[in-house]
């Protein structure tokens, strides 16, 4: 009997679905389709077909949070016949097909962030118009979409699982033909078709009354006595950094930038969906008065460390995002703090015009990338006086190491985010091989050294015997053990996890102590460009002689981040190798 009455909850939300959203889920419906036909014809065509084929069902998957929005507008409008709205679904398809011919032109880092920024901003606004007209419990609304969602997700997930699974057994015990792309065909109907409808059924109407009982017993536990308690946790943490690099005068690490960043935007998440339940006790009357006023220094902090990065390398489009989010996150910030009477409805509203303008316009990621990128590239050229005539002249100048890096970065963030024409001074039809010619210098397009580099090596299948007869100890180091004392003399070890410096000690007294920072900056200096079969493990051994001892460290691996190699900052997060010892006159 349950099966039966979920199959007529199915049908029941099919048939709502199809009454209340018929032209959202048509174009849903194509979508998933086209994406089921393009995975079973891999292959067929040659890649302009294929990416025609992918570039119509991204414009038809667009079409689907825009008639969203027409319909929500359709009911909020009721005065509006049907040659209007027939007018209204015909320049909207219109729209779409100059999106598609215009925007859609080619794949790549433009095409791909403004079409998810488009997209994005059309699933706030859906938001945002069904519910404008009640709007002191938008925020209701927005949780029992959330709810539904969660709901549907899992039964997604579950139906596409227990499917996959009689696939496989069905081809392994009975032998049935199940072609491999079964498996993702399956898994795209389900969600490009059943996730829909299953999901639209569920939007409140307009006429809809939203309670406070509704509010989900499992939300509630988890935002009260998990979420909460993590958020203040990590809160008093990044107050510790904060104290720590005012007091030590250190600039932030970038890393602070993602950590604060992602940190606020949940905190704000959190503060929305707890807001119609604020006043239910004084834990979280407190949590949503003073969490606003904490993250403010906190996020001034997050905009020093992206200031010094934008400083330094000039801006990009990540760099713009970055800055776009957290001004978003500090205007909502101040909102909570001064307004007195709240409206949530504008959270979605502001980020979705943010969204859309940082994508279009002259004030856009892209636009401001370009011209930032420029202006290093000017500043670099016209000091070796490398310009005539708007126009970039060869010179047998040697430039300086840093100046070669600087210029490398410039033409690789053009040459894999735009085009090579739109750097300034450069001849159309300049190439990365010119760059020899032009400024004395090989292009390396693999290595970046203005961006976040990480550190991978791992030696051990390539390691050799170790001859070890000239010296007193060995030791093998790895991440769990940072301390380590000879069972047969008083000979010991210890690394400060903190700054990575190691320390050998004879009794109590220290008789070597060195940074091994600077020595897996000059490992990952010679071997960053080396692949996997060419390494020689010699370039990961390193001696160090002087009159009272000589060690060798012999590295397996390594495995970490480095921002920025002149300023040695490397943050390692595994590492591996032997310590052998040699006491010479001890």
């Amino acid at each position: 009997m349950k099966i039966i009455d979920l199959f007529k909850k199915g049908l029941n939300s099919l048939k709502v679905s199809i009454k209340r959203y018929p032209y959202a889920l048509f174009f849903s419906t194509l979508t998933t389709l086209i994406m089921i036909y393009l995975v079973n014809t891999e292959g067929y065509y040659n890649n302009e077909t294929e990416e025609m084929i992918a570039r119509i069902a991204m414009t038809t998957a667009l079409s689907f949070p825009l008639f969203l929005i027409i319909k929500s507008i359709f009911v909020r409008k009721s005065s509006l016949d049907n040659i209007k709205k027939a007018f209204i679904r015909i320049l909207t398809i219109i729209l779409l097909v100059i999106y598609y011919f215009f925007l859609l032109q080619e794949m790549n880092m433009v095409t791909i962030t403004r079409y998810f920024a488009v997209n994005l901003s059309l699933y706030l606004l859906f938001l945002v118009i069904t519910y404008f007209y009640k709007k002191q419990k938008f925020e209701q609304f927005i949780i029992k979409i959330f709810s539904r969602l969660i709901i549907t997700i899992i039964y997604t997930f579950v139906i596409i699982s227990g499917l996959s699974i009689i696939f496989l057994t069905l081809r392994e015990l009975l032998n049935v033909n199940i072609p491999n792309t079964l498996y993702l065909s399956n898994a795209l109907f389900m969600m490009g078709i059943f996730t829909p409808i299953f999901l639209l059924a569920q939007i409140p109407r307009q006429n809809e009354n939203l309670s406070l009982e509704e509010y989900p017993n499992i939300l509630e536990t988890l935002l009260i006595y998990i979420i909460m308690p993590l958020i203040s946790v990590f809160t008093v943490i990044l107050y510790v950094y904060f104290f720590k690099i005012i007091i030590i005068q250190e600039l932030p690490k970038n890393l602070v930038t993602h950590l604060v960043l992602w940190y606020a935007s949940l905190s704000i998440i959190v503060i929305f969906f707890i807001s119609p339940i604020k006043y239910k006790n004084k834990w979280i009357k407190g949590f949503s008065k003073w969490l606003p006023k904490a993250l403010v220094p906190l996020v001034l902090m997050m905009f020093l460390a992206i200031g010094i990065r934008i400083n330094t390398y000039g801006v990009t489009e990540s760099r713009y995002f970055v800055v776009a989010l957290g001004l978003w996150i500090i205007g909502v910030i101040f909102y909570h703090i001064f307004s007195k009477k709240k409206n949530n409805i504008v959270l979605p509203l502001t980020l979705a015009i943010i969204v859309l303008l940082s994508v279009f316009g002259p004030w856009s990621s892209y636009s401001v990338s370009i011209y930032s990128q420029n202006n290093r590239f000017e500043s670099i050229i016209t000091k070796y006086n490398m310009v005539n005539n708007n126009k970039i002249i060869k010179k047998d100048i040697e430039l300086a190491d840093q100046d070669k890096k600087e210029l490398q970065a410039i033409i690789r963030y053009f040459e894999n985010n735009h085009e090579l024409e739109d750097i300034r001074y450069l001849p159309q039809s300049f190439k990365t091989t010119d760059t020899m010619g032009f400024f004395g210098f090989e292009y390396n397009k693999r290595y970046d050294p203005n961006e976040l580099q990480y550190l991978s090596y791992n030696l051990t299948k390539k390691r050799e015997l170790i001859d070890i007869s000239n010296y007193d100890y060995f030791f093998h180091i790895s991440n769990n053990i940072k301390e380590v004392k000879s069972l047969e003399s008083n000979i010991s070890f210890k690394i400060n996890e903190l700054n990575n410096e190691i320390t050998i000690f004879n009794d109590e007294e220290v008789i070597y102590k060195r940074s091994l920072i600077p020595i897996i900056i000059e490992i990952h200096q010679q071997n960053k460009n080396v692949s996997y079969e060419d390494i020689n493990q010699n370039n990961f051994i390193f001696i160090d002689d002087n009159v009272d001892l000589r060690i060798k460290l012999i590295f397996n691996s390594i495995y970490g981040s480095i921002e920025e190699i002149d300023n040695q900052d490397l943050d390692i997060r595994s590492l591996d190798f032997y310590l052998l010892i040699d006491l010479q006159n001890k």
